[in-house]
């Protein structure tokens, strides 16, 4: 009896210490993950787009051109202050799109300016308005230049492309 009252205080202590060395050799194999998300800003002073031709279709009809030439805007000096577009004669009767080639654009950050690649050079914006005769219709759009610009590949190439997002914020008639 003398010899088991030893022993299992002895076994006791074992398993407790083989316990905590398999406790140790976990802690030793293991490791962390960590996590981050991150958005990575356009930081640009301007966003130069050129807009060369506008044109609208009637229901019942083709489109037809109302703007043909060029025009550059700097989309963010027009965020407070919408600028005219076009002030144009147009028969009366129900119209759906209008669409709109932009057809250059360049970014400037730092006081550089980089070129914009315009893959898709068409806009179109599905519209209904109405022009009634001897009144004029009013349609502000919106060219959202934070959603139309995307960073093509690592930010430091300095390669940026332009998909023209293009809103109808309001049509007044």
């Amino acid at each position: 009896m003398k010899k088991t009252k030893w022993l299992v205080p002895f076994l006791l202590v074992f398993f407790l210490s083989c316990s905590q060395a398999a406790n140790d050799n976990i802690e030793v194999q293991s490791g962390k993950l960590a996590m981050y998300l991150t958005d990575l800003p356009v930081n640009a002073e301007k966003v130069l787009v050129t807009i060369s031709a506008i044109s609208v279709h009637k229901t019942g009809g083709a489109a037809f051109p109302v703007f043909s030439g060029e025009r550059e805007y700097d989309l963010l000096a027009l965020r407070n202050t919408p600028v005219l577009l076009l002030d144009v004669a147009l028969e009366a009767g129900k119209y759906t799109m209008i669409r709109m080639e932009v057809t250059q654009g360049q970014i400037q950050i730092s006081s550089v300016l980089y070129p914009l690649n315009v893959p898709s050079f068409e806009v179109k914006i599905n519209c209904n308005f109405t022009i009634e005769s001897g009144s004029t219709t009013s349609i502000i759009l919106d060219f959202d230049a934070e959603k139309s610009l995307q960073v093509s590949g690592n930010p430091k190439n300095n390669k940026y492309n332009l998909r023209p997002v293009i809103q109808v914020k309001s049509i007044n008639q």
